[in-house]
């Protein structure tokens, strides 16, 4: 009786395709029909996944072949997660319950996951309203979160991917970024901040084989919104607003085939290249019409 190598063997020579493991599926007549291998992309680390963006990215690029290392603070959340696109892609799949802006959390990401191919810096927190109004601890909450957090897990995994010859780096920036927005002040600079260092890492990096990519959503209804007290982002004009998978896609795209700035809609597109002729006076007024309307 012939064996599962000599059978393997015998179809690699013909020039078929093994299943991942190099069992044989059937045999018809003389032609060893073989289930098609699953491409492993690498380890995906992926922060902020156990809800909106986050959540919906991880079955998204599990379907390109990446396994992941789903990162934030609710546990019961990312298992669930974790345990179906597990079943759903066949691909390997942890979960690590962490803060991001905890002293230790690079340290503790780079113990779990020390070479991934792709890290997403999805984790991040916003909150509407009046600045006078805010708490002052919230928003220095807000600024670790999503400038020191995102710097640091930025610059602690670029030198292995450099050293490597390839890696992408993808941060969840955003619309707020490209102008400043009265009544989301602290957000919206967070994210100027995000987009203007991770365009200049991506210049510095050029040649090297690595990226950053900054991906800009607009208006998404996910928890987002309820916490930082937004409304309801569904009732939106559809021409302004994306679903959660349709900003992974957005982003799975952009790490296939990489380029600085990353918009899902072609209104934020436009928007984003307007705002460069427009006076500035012209921006902040009509920025902040657009955030009485919404009720800030």
């Amino acid at each position: 009786m012939r064996t599962e190598r000599t059978q393997a063997a015998r179809a690699e020579a013909r020039g078929e395709v093994a299943s991942a493991d190099g069992a044989i599926v059937e045999e018809e007549g003389a032609r060893l029909v073989k289930e098609p291998s699953r491409r492993r992309a690498g380890l995906a680390v992926v922060t902020g996944a156990s809800s909106g963006i986050g959540a919906a990215l991880a079955p998204r690029l599990a379907a390109d072949g990446y396994d992941l290392l789903l990162v934030a603070r609710r546990e019961e959340r990312l298992r669930e997660l974790a345990e179906r696109v597990r079943e759903a892609h066949g691909v390997q799949a942890r979960c690590l319950a962490l803060d991001v802006t905890e002293e230790d959390a690079l340290e503790r990401l780079l113990e779990a996951a020390p070479e991934p191919a792709v890290l997403v810096n999805n984790a991040g927190a916003g909150r509407f309203g009046p600045a006078v109004e805010a708490s002052p601890a919230e928003q220095a909450r807000i600024v670790r979160l999503n400038c020191e957090s995102l710097t640091r897990l930025t610059l602690g995994y670029l030198p292995g991917m450099v050293s490597r010859g390839r890696g992408v780096v993808v941060q969840m920036a955003s619309i707020a970024g490209f102008q400043p927005v009265p009544y989301f002040a602290v957000y919206a600079a967070t994210k100027a901040y995000v987009l203007s260092f991770s365009e200049a890492l991506d210049k510095e990096l050029e040649g090297s084989g690595v990226r950053v990519v900054s991906v800009c959503p607009g208006p998404v209804p996910t928890e987002f919104q309820a916490a930082a007290g937004s409304g309801d982002a569904a009732k939106e004009p559809a021409y302004n607003r994306r679903t959660p998978e349709q900003i992974a896609e957005a982003t799975a795209r952009a790490i296939a085939r990489p380029r600085p700035v990353v918009t899902a809609a072609p209104y934020h597109g436009f928007l984003r290249f307007a705002q460069r002729f427009l006076p500035r006076r012209t921006v902040l007024s009509v920025a902040a019409r657009k955030m009485r309307q919404r009720g800030i």
